[in-house]
């Protein structure tokens, strides 16, 4: 008998990979995931008689690795490291952002990703007019559906989570204000674009 080489954390990290691809986001609940993952995890090792108990083990490895994040108090995990899910993009011009530098690659799959996942709730969430105070920057696409682009307030190469409380819908000139200008003037928006996320939180 061939002995299963590939370890339990790999084996982890692999279905963190497929389940986040599936539902088109990279945070998730443990039970979320064990109950999508139930089946696979139990043929991976069917004499393991607390399956459940291993993967929260694993996952922790993982967190351990930098692999995923745990949001304290809310019992989630965010994915990271990975830039892109599949299919999340609806313009080919995706494929040229790994070029790019972090910052510039970011900024670029957050204009072209479009409606997957919490992207798409934060449109539902918060609309189609940017949040920065008083921005007045609108306009319409050929298909008369107003334009907007949904923002990472805290950046997922410094750690930031798909998460609502992170996202924000902002014009294209605020949304490049909020990567590209000086330090004081980014977290100035990004400041201001919390505020705004907290805001409209609180109301609903």
């Amino acid at each position: 008998m061939v002995e299963n080489k590939i370890t339990w954390k790999n084996f982890v990290l692999g279905l963190v990979h497929e389940f986040c691809d599936e539902i088109g986001k990279r945070t998730f609940t443990l039970r979320e995931f064990y109950s999508a993952c139930e089946g696979d995890i139990r043929k991976f090792s069917p004499k393991n008689h607390h399956p459940f108990d291993k993967v929260r083990q694993q996952l922790q490895f993982l967190r351990n690795d930098g692999l995923i994040q745990f949001l304290d108090g809310r019992g989630t995990y965010t994915l990271l490291g990975v830039d892109l899910l599949r299919g999340e993009v609806e313009d080919e011009k995706i494929l040229e952002v790994n070029k790019r530098s972090p910052e510039k690659r970011e900024y670029l799959i957050e204009t072209y990703a479009r409606n997957r996942g919490w992207v798409k709730e934060a449109k539902d969430k918060f609309g189609f007019a940017c949040l920065y105070p008083e921005c007045s920057n609108a306009f319409k696409k050929p298909d008369k559906t107003p334009y907007i682009e949904v923002h990472h307030i805290i950046s997922l190469h410094d750690g930031g989570e798909d998460a609502i409380w992170n996202l924000a819908v902002v014009c294209a000139h605020h949304h490049k204000m909020a990567h590209f200008a000086d330090l004081f003037t980014k977290r100035r928006v990004n400041g201001i674009l919390a505020d705004s996320v907290a805001r409209c939180l609180e109301s609903h």
